[in-house]
């Protein structure tokens, strides 16, 4: 039997970098927890990128230098545990995933790989042929290997069950946590940029999956009398400055590009609008609605309904959801109706007020006591 956990456990978390993702976040908040000051902290990064959030002290940092490689991951995270010898292995991301799913039962270790996205939608987003059908096997060979895999909404999960094959014993829900206190602290603060008086606002990295294409078409058509503020960047910006232009909309859909402090702006937003293809689990949303802030959002793979509290309906219809609207995944003409109702203030109030009532059911502290909870049963384990 593996020695209890009131004495130091050592537990070893991976992942790809720390940058601006939704994992580096979670992975943030469970090391904040109090229960991890009990054990003995590693946090293993594959690659060695600028980091994006300053991180919890742990008892060391180990850079593997991978360089986005994945055997290079394998081979140095498996040498790496050989000479850790853990009491348990914990990763976030695919690529940390696979690693871990290798190494950590090559060496008799208890392990736990985190899916954040909706697996089968974010590959087939970036990926096709043959190097699609290899990275949609790895799940289905190497995750049966470990104890627990440990998705971020339903939607995940059962995504994971069906596309990839894994049982149901193996698979459970531990959703995004938040720190309502603080987000609402961080929303009080004075916002870093100069703001309009009124305005929509949508936040996100700039890449295809986010469809921000599809949000600018629809708020074209919708002719709010509010600008559109979009918070992110990455490498679609220069293609929606462009299709903003094209449109006619210079001035009222402005990019801000990276924002370190988006609260303040998001708290002061009329609404929040969200064109995902797909998520896992969208902390945009979610913080908005901490903010008190109503919601319009696709109904992409996976979480915005699971939020919400509804799937959208039949195409180009708006459905009212308890805590927002929610239209088809990829319906501009859906999108432009939802963001023309939302425009009516008594919408908007009512909303809003059930948003920020919904979002206490993910308070961070419950959440993080669920993953410690799970972490401790199997290092209590036989």
């Amino acid at each position: 039997m593996r020695e209890s956990v009131t004495q130091r456990s050592r537990v070893v978390f991976v992942i790809n970098s720390i940058g601006t993702g939704g994992a580096e976040r979670a992975l943030d908040k469970i090391l904040r927890s109090p229960r991890a000051s009990s054990h003995e902290i590693h946090l293993v990064l594959l690659d060695r990128e600028p980091e994006a959030r300053t991180m919890p002290d742990v008892a060391e940092r180990h850079c593997l230098e991978a360089k986005g490689s994945l055997l290079r991951s394998i081979i140095r995270l498996d040498r790496l545990v050989g000479q850790l010898k853990p009491d348990l292995l914990v990763s976030l991301l695919v690529r940390a995933n696979a690693a871990a799913a290798v190494a950590g039962p090559r060496h008799g270790v208890p392990t736990i790989v985190c899916e954040r996205m909706h697996l089968s939608s974010h590959l087939a987003g970036r990926y096709s042929g043959a190097r699609l059908a290899l990275l949609r096997s790895l799940p289905r060979l190497l995750y049966p290997r470990v104890d627990r895999v440990l998705a971020v909404s339903d939607g995940v999960r059962d995504d994971l069950r069906q596309a990839f094959g894994l049982s149901e014993q193996l698979v459970e829900t531990i959703p995004n946590g938040y720190d309502i206190a603080a987000i609402e602290a961080a929303g009080a603060r004075s916002p870093t940029i100069a703001l309009p008086p009124e305005y929509i606002v949508a936040v996100g990295r700039l890449v295809e999956a986010k469809r921000f294409d599809l949000l600018i078409d629809a708020y074209a058509a919708a002719d709010p009398p509010l600008p559109l503020l979009i918070l992110g960047t990455g490498p679609e910006a220069a293609r929606l400055e462009a299709q903003a232009e094209r449109l006619s909309l210079g001035g009222r859909v402005r990019l801000h590009g990276f924002v370190d402090d988006p609260f303040p702006i998001v708290a002061r937003a009329r609404f929040l609008v969200s064109a995902s293809r797909n998520e896992g689990f969208p902390n945009a949303i979610a913080e908005a609605m901490a903010l008190g802030r109503a919601i319009v959002s696709t109904d992409c793979p996976s979480g915005p309904a699971e939020l919400l509290g509804a799937s959208a309906g039949a195409p180009g219809e708006v459905v009212e959801a308890p805590y927002g609207l929610i239209v088809p995944d990829g319906d501009a003409l859906a999108l432009e109706r939802a963001i023309r109702r939302m425009l009516d203030p008594s919408v908007r109030e009512r909303l809003g007020a059930a948003a920020r009532e919904r979002i206490e059911a993910f308070r961070i502290e419950a959440i993080n006591a669920r993953y410690w909870a799970l972490f401790e049963s199997l290092l209590n384990g036989p």
